[in-house]
């Protein structure tokens, strides 16, 4: 279960704002089936009222988001995956931040939009699904993200 303490700094580092336009890409509606789904889940929402439920829900889909809704909607994900580490759900959000092999530069450009505080938090998340013994087959998965948000998190 999410500490008190993890939600509240993530709270700090995502301050509230207005939720994106767009959620989704163009190219992600034409090319991912449930992309529609996700718009329709997160469209409008503060990422703060959404309910783990549909959060779990649409974990697979954050493929699919935009770059800023991305950035928006990731506190929410990144707290349900705190909630529940051994879920799939978390494993698809641990895609999501963490690149396979070498740095690309999509994942360079995305985690550079994020602040020192925000990546910290990011980083908080996956040191503490890297110790759960869950996620012991992902450890070596893990370490190109841990390495890219850890090194954006210092100011």
């Amino acid at each position: 279960m999410v500490s008190t303490d993890f939600r509240e700094r993530v709270i700090a580092a995502f301050p509230a704002a207005d939720p994106p336009v767009k959620v989704v890409s163009d190219l992600a509606r034409e090319i991912h089936d449930d992309a529609d789904l996700m718009a329709s889940a997160l469209k409008g929402h503060p990422w703060t009222v959404l309910p783990k439920q549909t959060l779990d829900a649409r974990a697979k889909d954050i493929v699919a988001l935009t770059v800023p809704a991305f950035i928006y909607y990731i506190p929410a994900f990144i707290t349900a995956a705190a909630e529940d580490p051994i879920s799939e759900s978390a494993t698809y959000v641990m895609y999501a931040l963490c690149p396979l092999g070498n740095f690309s530069a999509f994942y360079e450009h995305t985690c550079a939009l994020f602040t020192p505080k925000q990546a910290a938090v990011v980083a908080e998340l996956l040191e503490s699904l890297e110790k759960d013994p869950g996620f012991a087959v992902f450890k070596e998965e893990m370490k190109p993200g841990l390495v890219l948000w850890r090194r954006r998190a210092r100011p």
